[in-house]
């Protein structure tokens, strides 16, 4: 790995530095100004705050969340501590997690399963819509044990409160109008609660409509013939989306129960390669059920439950002929039990018994179809139980899934059973201060994409084979990790190494298939390792300094480097909030990787500066926020590591985003 520049280095830390110093200096004038609000993980079954759970975990919500929110759930949560984007174009970004994506992150909506057919493929968008959340957590490392084996890389949990889980006070909503110049890209959203008696009702809708991208340069990298891509602009990049979603809930003294629908319409373009034109033309309507009680059983101080079903389908549509059809019809449940207080080993153990269960008819259609049609089925039971003894808290858990897939006109049942085991315990040896060490042993069976491809599948210019005898991933993974918190100042530093035994990847065979690149679904022993850390310092009373770093290196046993894996990163940023107005300047450093892996192209370092300016009014208990958020500033031609595209789509240049919210 190449080292960053050193002027990069020498000026963040000074700043830090500085930054610490004054901090001391003025400290006793503003710590009454800097109360933290207190910020629920559900990620937790314990309601536990973000500052006191063992595991790292990112939250983003509020401002923070409404300043963040983009087109795809990967550009909303790049840049957040351990995490990147997989885009393969502006339709389509993908949550990384400390190098780990699809099959290995799960996306939840509200702690149920997106259920859509982003992970069978990396041209799939994830059926979420970013800006209408109200709150996303990000839990780094491995989730398996509550969330089963497609959380082995870690969680992406997305909450709007589309099933309201309290009474509103009054009528409120929220409004936003904004549009972006690198695509022309208008976006509006409107939000809306209310409560009517016992029952609280909740609307939300959004309508997005853009033109392709524009970049610095041509689309293809190093190309001879300027005639075969294009320049300053991403071709078949335009895109239109709408979603709407209705909810209801009704509200007692000892919990709740509520229902929502929603309905999803997204039409993107894949980039090209050559003259083919590749769209997805994506629907879904999808019902959710959740409900809460308190104290349901003696023993049990609560008891809670989700039902999710997702009718999903989308079109590849090539060169604007209909081609192949995927279809998923999926449900996936979930239920805890939080136990009272008992005694085990002599000790007062407080925990959480639950079960999961999903099934799903995996559909794909057409002369193209690389995957057959396959009935899935998963059901897992976990516990998970924790302690606090003087300065010390211990958790453990333990799960165990089972996963079947029936492939039509198939003779082999494809059956899985997988164990996950967790531990770990946080040292609290001041009151802001603690040291964690977590271990973890999580199982993953192979997906049917893995285990049954066999076909071309033009919109990622591959050809796909899978392997019927693939055995389930195993990883290991060991956690180091010191907090300190005090105030608003916050460190935290991870560092983390994680094996996995028959780890299951798409191999470039440095072949072609009908002029498509052949992939071949193999495994091998890999090892995932680095290190997050994260400094977040007030100055005076109106600015905020955060400075941070991220960094993960995958190889295989053998030595060779495994593909598409974020480059090392580090940032820093300036904030700035008082009275009316906010404001925000960041700069962030993306390493050359130059360990691209076998038959894949290195990408070069860059510079990326973007900056935010706010203005809020308030008048008659609504408040009125005019924003001009600027991203790329420098104008740099940014190949994403991770993507599969990045020869022939970088991201987009430089960008100016004007906006009005209105929260009533």
């Amino acid at each position: 790995m190449k080292s960053f520049p050193k002027h990069y280095l020498a000026v963040m830390v000074s700043a830090a530095c500085h930054s610490f110093f004054v901090n001391n200096v003025v400290a006793d004038t503003i710590a009454d100004e800097r109360a933290i609000d207190e910020v629920i993980v559900t990620t937790s079954p314990f309601s536990k705050s973000a500052e006191t759970v063992n595991h790292p975990v990112n939250i983003i919500s509020g401002d923070a969340l409404r300043n963040a929110a983009a087109a795809t759930l990967g550009e909303t949560l790049n840049g957040q501590l351990g995490v990147s984007s997989a885009s393969f174009g502006p339709g389509v970004g993908m949550p990384i997690i400390r190098g780990q994506s699809d099959n290995r992150v799960k996306v939840m909506q509200d702690s149920v399963g997106a259920m859509d057919a982003s992970a069978a493929s990396p041209d799939h968008a994830i059926a979420l819509e970013p800006l209408l959340a109200s709150k996303i957590e990000v839990l780094r490392g491995p989730a398996a044990l509550r969330y089963g084996s497609g959380a082995i890389g870690g969680v992406v949990n997305v909450l709007d409160n589309r099933i309201p889980s309290t009474l509103p006070e009054r009528f409120n909503g929220a409004a936003e109008l904004r549009n972006t110049s690198v695509n022309d890209e208008s976006v509006g959203v409107v939000n809306l609660n209310a409560a009517l008696g016992t029952f609280a009702i909740h609307l939300d809708g959004i309508k997005r409509e853009s033109s392709d991208t524009e970049i610095p340069g041509f689309a293809q990298k190093n190309i001879e013939d300027s005639s075969l891509t294009t320049n300053g602009f991403i071709a078949n990049t335009n895109a239109e989306a709408t979603s709407g979603t209705l909810g209801a809930s009704y509200i007692g003294n000892d919990g709740f129960f509520g229902l929502s629908i929603n309905k999803l319409d997204n039409n993107y373009g894949v980039p090209p390669e050559g003259e083919d034109l590749v769209r997805i033309d994506m629907h879904q309507t999808r019902y959710d059920m959740k409900g809460e009680l308190d104290n349901p059983f003696t023993g049990f101080e609560k008891i809670t439950a989700r039902l999710g079903h997702n009718d999903y389908e989308h079109t590849e549509i090539e060169n604007g002929e209909s081609g192949t059809r995927f279809t998923n019809n999926a449900y996936e449940g979930r239920a805890e039990l939080i136990h009272d207080p008992l005694k085990l080993l002599n000790m007062d153990w407080k925990g959480a018994l639950g079960i999961q269960a999903s099934q799903s008819t995996f559909v794909a259609v057409g002369e193209e179809a690389f995957i057959p049609k396959s009935d899935i089925t998963n059901f897992g039971f976990f516990v998970l139980e924790e302690r606090t003894h003087g300065i010390w808290t211990f958790e453990l858990g333990a799960r165990l899934d089972t996963q079947t897939i029936t492939p039509e006109n198939e003779s082999t049942i494809k059956h899985r059973n997988n164990l996950s085991l967790s531990g770990s315990t946080a040292w609290h040896f001041t009151h802001n201060q603690k040291f964690v060490v977590g271990i973890a042993r999580s199982q993953r069976a192979p997906s049917v994409e893995e285990l049954l491809a066999n076909g071309p599948h033009p919109a990622t210019g591959s050809y796909l084979i899978g392997d019927e005898n693939l055995d389930a991933e195993t990883s290991k993974n060991v956690e180091l990790g010191y907090h300190w918190h005090i105030e608003a100042i916050k460190i935290s530093a991870n560092i983390f190494y994680n094996q996995i035994n028959d780890f299951i990847y798409a191999q470039n065979a440095n072949q072609m298939f009908d002029e498509l690149n052949v992939y071949q679904y193999t495994q091998a022993n890999a090892t995932f390792k680095g290190w997050e850390a994260e400094i977040k310092i007030p100055i005076a009373r109106a600015w905020n300094f955060r400075f941070f770093s991220d960094r993960v290196r995958a190889t295989l046993d053998s030595g060779e480097d495994l593909p598409r894996i974020t480059p090392p990163r580090v940032g820093t940023s300036l904030d700035y909030d008082w009275n009316a107005w906010s404001g925000n300047l960041s700069l962030t450093h993306t390493a050359r990787q130059d360990h691209a892996g076998d038959n894949e192209s290195e990408t070069g370092s860059y510079d990326r500066v973007d900056a935010r300016i706010g203005y809020t009014v308030e008048k008659d208990k609504t408040d009125y926020t005019l924003f001009l958020k600027a991203t790329n500033l420098l104008d740099a031609e940014i190949r994403n590591a991770s993507s599969y595209l990045r020869e022939r789509a970088p991201e987009a240049g430089r960008s100016l985003q004007l906006g009005l919210r209105v929260n009533f």
